[in-house]
């Protein structure tokens, strides 16, 4: 699953053009609570007050993506302030 978790982080960091900058990309995978495959993708977001209506814009960018280069039903994206750290 790592693999997968990296090729999907790798084609995240090429996308071009979105509609508020990103600091950057953590993807993991896996199965999520109900046993189907998952893919949970947390966006770094350079500016912290992204509106919803641009995070709506970049969470189905993301979607897309995923959805294209992975056979997976799931997609969970999350939005951090680049300031938040682990």
């Amino acid at each position: 699953m790592e693999t997968t978790a990296t090729a999907i982080e790798t084609a995240l960091s090429e996308l071009r053009d979105l509609p508020t900058p990103v600091s950057s990309w953590r993807v993991e995978t896996g199965p999520d609570a109900t046993e189907d495959p998952a893919v949970w993708v947390w966006v770094m977001l350079e500016d912290e007050d992204v509106d919803l209506r641009t995070r709506s814009r970049l969470r189905e960018i993301v979607q897309g993506l995923v959805r294209e280069t992975h056979d997976t039903s799931w997609v969970y994206v999350r939005f951090r302030g680049a300031s938040e750290s682990e």
